[in-house]
């Protein structure tokens, strides 16, 4: 058992170590994150997000393709949801979503899951239908983003960001659209 467990953290920081270096290596113009900034805190900018975009098996020879802060740069709100592919409680606010897709004219969802639950992601999509709606980006983390970010509370946890990429509010757990709408643009 205990020597599965160090196999499992020894892979794991194996994938991390891979992604960082795909990260580095990619042309970037994003400033790796300050480790001095909280950006937990409300108004904190958004830390460098390195997002892999999900893709399903059948698309198997396609290149992986990294997004950044500045591919979701839209002059609106963006909201980031740190989530477990494998939560019910995620996959209601990700259906919730979806149901309330006309509100979502101006403003992005990110779907952002650890690198660890990628094998997850086609499961979630079966049940969700996430990739199928313009306004949502599902993928994963190739960056510490979740870990700059994560209150460890509940699932789903919500970060909303204005134009500026500032926080402006977190929620933890399932949140009802009718909270959301007076951020959604």
């Amino acid at each position: 058992m205990l020597r599965n467990l160090l196999l499992f953290l020894f892979l794991v920081n194996i994938t991390n170590a891979i992604a960082q270096t795909n990260t580095t290596s990619s042309k970037t113009t994003q400033k790796q994150n300050d480790p001095k900034i909280d950006y937990k805190q409300i108004d904190a900018p958004m830390p460098l997000l390195v997002f892999i975009p999900y893709h399903d098996s059948s698309n198997s020879g396609v290149a992986e393709k990294y997004m950044t802060n500045s591919y979701f740069d839209n002059g609106a709100n963006l909201f980031v949801m740190m989530f477990n592919p494998t939560c019910s409680h995620c996959q209601e606010q990700t259906i919730m979503f979806e149901k309330s897709e006309a509100l979502f004219k101006r403003s992005k969802i990110i779907l952002l899951a650890n690198n660890v639950m990628k094998t997850y992601l086609g499961d979630f999509v079966a049940l969700t239908h996430a990739n199928q709606y313009p306004f949502m980006y599902l993928g994963v983390d190739s960056t510490d983003f979740i870990n700059n970010l994560f209150l460890y509370q509940a699932l789903p946890q919500l970060n909303i960001y204005n134009s500026e990429r500032k926080l402006i509010r977190t929620y933890n757990g399932e949140v009802a659209i009718d909270s959301l709408k007076k951020y959604i643009q």
